[in-house]
């Protein structure tokens, strides 16, 4: 049997000890900087915490302890401040992707993969085309027809389980919905909705963005395994939106559809080659249903368990839209104060995410007066800054008040993260407000809600996980009936 003496294992041991040593020593660039002596060491401390879907209150909690630039990995670096978020992700020479964003076996080249900023313009000006005003009107009443369906199925499966889960449902309605706005329904049939996910597509896609999470900070062991047989079962969901990509162009598209601006340049306008379409699909089919379903079911919980805001929200939308039946153009729904700060303090506390990681350029930067070579990992924590009193006094109460300023929504009252911020922002965040706008709207307009008996806030905030993707370990179970006016 071979021992560690064996001139082998003792050069790999002598290996580790010298890079362990350097990484604490002051000869590495990070030599300085606060954190954790484990998590200057090695991956290994944050790798765990991503698995318990717990490492968005640890790096709030070290940087409580530590301040405001906090050392969480060999060559990695969190920041809370605002002046970092600006030198990050805000101004004119926001930094770009770091090689996490590599992790896939898709073929093809999609938009939220790219890393460069040069090369992320044209195919940004692509999807910017599917955003327009012009597209967000058309987009509504889709919307609202799958509201619709959701309305029909909170009530019977109330009727016959007594309750209904928000979890599970609120994000089966996300993904049709977006099935419907960009695929014309083709993606998949029949609707999650309506199949109540008997595939387990939304657990799926789930597992796929948890797994980018994991190999972000494990990325010689994806490139490894990516290699091994039957690994692609591990990455279903590609199959998935690869199926869905062809299937949409298959099957074309009755109406303009999210897609069909992409595919349908007008003029000298660039359109998306048909190759892309499938990465293109997996990062519509995540990026445009994932968090819809989780901030929908962060919202109704904070209604739910504030009733004076539910109560506050009703009075203000039943003054706007005395009618039930509202069909009329939801434009009108920007103007409603209590309603976009509901929604925003909820973005607030219901982005339980690290930081999206930027790469240091050649050269360095300086950031809060701390020099920072090329190639160091950067970020600002999207928790840690939502929660931080410095910008948001007593950060854990839900209050929407603080996004109203003279009876009017004010959203510079404080800056959010959930959707990025410069020019690798989220494309589609004016969609997830119209979205959550008319999902609110009308299921209040609809439907009466009670939580069911027994239901444990605590016990209900204490289960939420994050590994990218946001799950949750309890129920959120409700009674639905049709509203008594």
């Amino acid at each position: 049997m071979a021992s560690i003496t064996d001139t082998p294992y003792l050069y790999a041991c002598i290996a580790v000890f010298l890079l362990i040593l350097y990484r604490v020593s002051p000869f590495h660039p990070l030599y300085g900087i606060p954190g954790p002596i484990l998590f200057q060491i090695s991956e290994l401390p944050m790798i765990f915490f991503v698995l318990r879907g717990t490492h968005h209150r640890v790096v709030r909690e070290l940087h409580q302890k530590y301040g405001q630039a906090l050392r969480i990995g060999p060559n990695t670096v969190s920041f809370t401040s605002l002046s970092a978020i600006t030198k990050i992700y805000g101004s004119s020479q926001a930094l770009e992707k770091t090689s996490a964003y590599d992790l896939h076996l898709i073929k093809g080249e999609g938009l939220f993969f790219i890393k460069e900023k040069a090369s992320h313009i044209p195919r940004r000006r692509i999807w910017n085309r599917s955003f327009s005003k012009e597209a967000l009107e058309q987009y509504q009443h889709p919307i609202a027809s799958q509201v619709e369906n959701l309305v029909y199925w909170l009530v019977e499966r109330t009727k016959t389980n007594g309750s209904i889960d928000l979890v599970k449902i609120l994000p089966q309605y996300a993904y049709d919905s977006t099935n419907s706005v960009f695929f014309s329904g083709t993606a998949f049939h029949p609707s999650l909705l309506d199949s109540d996910d008997k595939d387990s597509i939304v657990n799926e896609a789930s597992g796929y963005f948890g797994a980018f999470g994991f190999f972000s900070h494990a990325q010689p062991f994806f490139h490894i395994i990516k290699h091994l047989p039957g690994i692609s079962t591990f990455f279903k969901f590609e199959a998935f939106a690869t199926e869905a990509a062809r299937r949409r162009l298959e099957k074309g598209s009755p109406m303009r559809d999210g897609i069909s601006y992409w595919l349908e340049g007008e003029d000298d306008q660039p359109t998306l080659a048909h190759k892309d379409l499938p990465i293109e699909s997996a990062t519509l089919l995540i990026g445009g249903s994932e968090t819809i379903g989780a901030i929908s079911t962060f919202l109704f919980y904070f209604l739910l368990t504030n009733q004076k805001w539910l109560i506050a929200l009703r009075e203000e939308l039943d003054h706007i839209l005395p009618d039930e039946s509202f069909h009329g153009t939801f434009g009108i729904l920007d103007e409603l104060p209590l309603l976009n700060a509901i929604i925003q303090e909820t973005l607030r506390l219901g982005t339980p995410m690290p930081g999206l990681p930027r790469l240091v350029p050649k050269g360095g930067i300086t950031i809060d007066g701390l020099h920072f070579p090329g190639g160091t990992c950067v970020s600002v924590p999207a928790w840690t800054h939502h929660t931080d009193k410095r910008y948001f006094p007593n950060p854990y109460e839900f209050n929407p008040e603080r996004w109203i300023e003279g009876g009017k929504f004010m959203a510079s009252r404080g800056t959010i993260l959930t959707f990025g911020g410069g020019p690798f922002n989220c494309v589609g965040s004016k969609l997830a407000y119209l979205q959550l706008r008319i999902l609110v709207v009308l299921l209040l307009l609809h439907l009466d809600f009670t939580l069911a008996e027994g239901f444990d806030p605590a016990k209900f905030w204490g289960g939420i996980r994050n590994r990218r993707a946001t799950t949750f370990l309890e129920p959120l179970c409700i009674k639905a009936s049709p509203r008594k006016i």
